[in-house]
């Protein structure tokens, strides 16, 4: 069975994508309540802080609404350990690991600033001798 990965690294992944929203002058703070995630299938994970009305919605499938950090990066390792499809193992010779990517997409020209998404995808990590 798969473990869950490791949250501190998913927790400093949705504190580097509050700061990409924070032109505005919002600073968040330990326990809003802001977090909301969308799902494309099993293949990603789209997830935002709700700041002034973004994202309204996403023409992918709710998964979360309304979490702080700690229960976002809950749902987030959650999703990954027990829903994301992960692509076929890699074959070379050496070990492989499940694992994710995350990174920030910004979400057209928004008149409030640069807000966008945190996509989390799964993905392998080879481990070559």
């Amino acid at each position: 069975m798969f473990e869950s990965p490791d949250t501190g690294g998913l927790a400093h992944a949705l504190q580097l994508h509050v700061l990409c929203n924070n032109v505005s002058g919002w600073a968040y703070r330990e326990g809003d309540e802001v977090f909301i995630g969308f799902r494309d299938g099993n293949a990603r994970l789209a997830v935002a802080a709700q700041l002034h009305g973004f994202p309204g919605s996403c023409r992918w499938e709710p998964l979360f609404t309304g979490l702080d950090l700690t229960r976002a990066v809950e749902a987030i390792a959650r999703w990954l350990a027990e829903e994301a499809e992960y692509p076929e193992p890699p074959w070379f010779d050496g070990g492989e690991a499940r694992g994710f990517s995350a990174y920030h997409v910004p979400y057209r020209g928004q008149a409030l600033g640069p807000y966008g998404f945190m996509v989390v995808a799964p993905k392998w990590f080879e481990i070559h001798k």
